[in-house]
């Protein structure tokens, strides 16, 4: 880095994510009972129905103001602020990668970063709802994981073993994922996303975690746009229509009934079951080959069977497509 660089990176203070426990305490650790983590559970799902509740009222806002954008000609723009200007994804993925960004997580933030977004959409300027919902998907996750604000001067004793800077940021990448999956309508966008682009510590329990909260983030938004708009109540509670739910000109569609959902799980229980399957058959054969391989060559005292495994594969593909094409009809 250059002199100026290195003073812009020294200007920011940064967090250590790492594990900074000592031998005797992860030692101690690994003798505690397994406990069943339902408070994780329970916390993973408040953020994404909160996130889902945030999704539902911003489209109902912007279809508000929509309405009435054309009635409106002069438009009147004051920074209250500045950490809420623009999508809010890039200092999310400073702040989950170690770097201290002020008030990016703050309920004032959030307040103009919800208002500014609907007003920005719902006038008709080329932005959308996207970015801005990441953002306050991660202020959520941040927030309400900790149960306290600073700004409001509210400390709630609910939650209180999430206050450490971990669990804060793993509930921040749940947030965002939950952003996405509410702005979207895609659950596994959403854990991807988080996992992929904005977050540097990952585990498998975190992805069913987050996962989990991305589709109560999806299922609320969805559920709660089904039923209104412009906040004016339609009597489709729980039909879901097609051209709601596709950010593309839509010609034909067919509403989907929420009972629908129970043959969608039943395919997704088949199919994970069969995917699994999969994967274990397939380390299991290549284990096999694998120990096979080396007792050939320990017999043999020769590595000469590596190359006649491929040569023999080719040959009876050979013959197959052989006989197959030249077979008499």
């Amino acid at each position: 880095y250059t002199k100026k660089e290195q003073q812009m990176l020294a200007a920011y203070e940064s967090m250590d994510y790492l594990p900074n426990h000592s031998i005797v305490y992860k030692h101690w650790l690994k003798r505690q009972p397994k406990r069943l983590d339902w408070d994780r559970w329970v916390m993973m799902g408040l953020i994404g129905f909160t996130v889902g509740i945030i999704g539902f009222l911003l489209h109902q806002l912007i279809d508000v103001i929509s309405e009435v954008k054309w009635e409106k000609a002069n438009h009147f723009i004051r920074f209250v602020r500045p950490s809420a200007g623009g999508s809010g994804i890039p200092e999310l993925i400073g702040f989950l990668n170690g770097t201290v960004v002020r008030h990016i997580f703050n309920v004032k933030t959030m307040v103009v970063k919800f208002v500014s977004c609907c007003c920005a959409v719902g006038s008709g300027l080329p932005v959308g709802p996207e970015g801005p919902m990441i953002h306050l998907g991660s202020v959520i996750g941040a927030g309400l994981s900790q149960f306290k604000s600073d700004t409001l001067r509210v400390h709630l004793p609910f939650f209180e073993r999430f206050r450490n800077s971990e669990d804060r940021r793993n509930f921040i990448s749940a947030g965002a994922a939950a952003g996405v999956a509410s702005a979207f309508g895609a659950p596994v966008g959403g854990l991807l996303f988080s996992m992929e682009e904005v977050s540097s510590f990952w585990n498998m329990r975190l992805s069913w975690q987050i996962f989990f909260c991305a589709m109560v983030a999806t299922f609320t938004t969805d559920l709660f746009n089904s039923a209104f708009t412009g906040f004016v109540y339609k009597g489709d509670f729980g039909l879901f229509k097609s051209e709601k739910y596709i950010l593309f000109q839509v010609v034909h569609g067919i509403p989907v009934n929420i009972l629908a959902f129970i043959p969608a799980v039943i395919l997704g229980i088949l199919g994970g079951i069969l995917g699994a399957l999969f994967t274990f058959m397939n380390l299991k054969i290549a284990r096999s080959r694998k120990r096979l391989l080396s007792r050939i060559e320990a017999k043999w005292k020769q590595n000469s069977f590596r190359m006649m495994e491929p040569i023999l594969i080719i040959v009876s593909l050979f013959f197959f497509f052989f006989f197959f094409f030249f077979r008499n009809p």
